[in-house]
């Protein structure tokens, strides 16, 4: 965290005397020195900085000879850009004064990562992709378990049913109806053992 460094008193009475500016991208403190009498030191910031930066405390005693250390706080969630105000710097009700330039620069790039679990990196354990005679064993299973047996049982009927009527009648119409009755059956059967 930077440090402001300020005396009071050092060259007189209600004397103050600090840097001209302070550059900063986050929180900073104000060091006073008091180099003489007892004394209160006033700190305040003006419209501008108010926007990123404030003092919770501004009005300060300080004893004979003694130090007092003052936080300034700066908004972490500031916009990303540069901010440019003054902090007044006041002792002895008034009697002596000063203006501080502070610079509140944007604030760091955060460095955004992603904590990885390291069993992640290691393929999952699956099981292997069934063979052919697997995947054809296993629709013959489901067909015969009862839900498309009936189905295959009234294909095979109408099969049937369709090559004898037009075996029998040998009529163009009648050929072609069982044509198409024929068709429909071997389509529906390649579809269901997909």
């Amino acid at each position: 965290m930077q440090t402001l460094p300020v005396e009071v008193n050092g060259d007189g009475v209600h004397s103050i005397d600090a840097p001209d500016r302070i550059t900063t991208d986050g929180p900073f403190e104000v060091a006073i020195d008091n180099r003489g009498q007892a004394a209160h030191v006033h700190l305040n910031v003006d419209d501008d900085l108010s926007r990123v930066a404030g003092v919770a405390t501004t009005n300060h005693y300080l004893e004979a000879e003694s130090r007092r250390i003052v936080h300034v706080d700066v908004d972490p969630d500031r916009p990303e850009t540069t901010v440019r105000g003054k902090l007044k710097l006041v002792v002895g009700h008034g009697s002596g004064s000063t203006y501080v330039t502070v610079i509140v620069e944007p604030p760091p790039e955060r460095e955004r990562s992603v904590v990885v679990d390291e069993s992640l990196a290691e393929p999952p354990d699956r099981d292997p992709e069934p063979s052919a005679v697997e995947r054809a064993a296993g629709t013959v299973d489901s067909t015969l378990d009862g839900s498309i047996l009936p189905a295959i049982v009234v294909a095979a009927i109408a099969a049937i049913v369709a090559v004898a009527v037009g075996v029998t009648v040998q009529t163009p119409a009648v050929i072609l109806g069982a044509a198409v009755v024929l068709v429909a059956v071997v389509a529906a059967t390649v579809v269901l053992f997909r």
